[in-house]
């Protein structure tokens, strides 16, 4: 495996890592590029550029305050990246038809990112929302 790859996904550890497990977002501003454009299904307009990746990741840590995420496989090549993780978390909100019974919620989803000079220019998200939506009693 080159190089690259290999610091590719060194950033993209550090992504789950102290973004998503740890909640420092201004470290997002260090592994995305400006420019970026995250790809997320069930989303009406793509997140683009490091804020509004900042917006989306805290809506996400207020819904799961406390989420954790495993890095299951991570795979790289050239420019591109695949990460299998699996996201687990408390759920405290009691809105959008949340059972208070769904203490904890784990659902596995699927990123593909494309790196460019050490930063991250394109992100691929594919989660399993219905079974994150099952374990809430929603469906």
């Amino acid at each position: 495996m080159s190089d690259v790859s290999e610091q590719n996904k060194a950033i993209i550890r550090r992504l789950y890592d102290e973004v998503h497990t740890a909640g420092d977002l201004d470290v997002i501003d260090e592994v995305y590029a400006h420019d970026v454009e995250v790809h997320v299904p069930g989303l009406p307009e793509d997140p683009y550029g490091p804020e509004a990746v900042k917006q989306l990741i805290g809506k996400i840590r207020g819904a799961f305050p406390g989420v954790m995420v495993t890095i299951e496989d991570l795979i790289a090549e050239h420019d591109k990246v695949v990460a299998s993780v699996m996201w687990r978390g408390p759920v405290t909100g009691r809105g959008q038809g949340a059972s208070p019974r769904a203490p904890l919620v784990a659902w596995p989803r699927l990123d593909v990112y494309r790196l460019f000079n050490g930063r991250i220019v394109e992100q691929w998200a594919d989660r399993d929302d219905l079974a994150a939506l099952h374990q809430l009693g929603i469906t």
